[in-house]
């Protein structure tokens, strides 16, 4: 299936589902699909930083990692989860619209680990102390 085929197919689909006119529709899925793609580099890193920078580490297993966009992880009480590009996008996109200057390389491995915390638990139930300077407690 080519690519115009699945957005024409997604677009009749969101179409049905929302009562609005198949052009609007192919719009709409046409907007998403590029909006993806430009978070792309920012997901990507989310997920280097939260694996390799070690935020998760503090209360969780990582049991598969591929480099770039997935990971299988294991909590403190044995739970397993699966985090891939498309699952960080959600929080990405809001932490996004509340920083619009963040660049890919702005995102450290604290709001990494945060990130994906409200993403798995909805919230952040985890709380690493970090000493940023002058004895201030994040």
């Amino acid at each position: 299936m080519t690519k115009n085929h699945a957005d024409k197919r997604a677009a009749r689909t969101y179409a049905r589902a929302h009562a609005l006119p198949y052009r609007q529709a192919l719009a709409s899925v046409r907007a998403a699909g590029a909006n993806r793609m430009s978070l792309l580099p920012f997901a990507e890193r989310l997920l280097i930083e939260a694996v390799e920078g070690c935020g998760i580490r503090h209360w969780a297993r990582v049991d598969e990692w591929d480099g770039v966009g997935r990971a299988e992880i294991t909590d403190l009480g044995g739970e397993r989860f699966v985090l891939t590009v498309d699952t960080v996008l959600l929080v990405l996109r809001q932490h996004l619209d509340e920083h619009p200057s963040l660049k890919p390389t702005d995102i450290d491995s604290y709001f990494a680990d945060e990130a994906v915390q409200r993403i798995l638990f909805g919230g952040v139930i985890y709380r690493l102390e970090l000493h940023r300077g002058r004895g201030l407690v994040a």
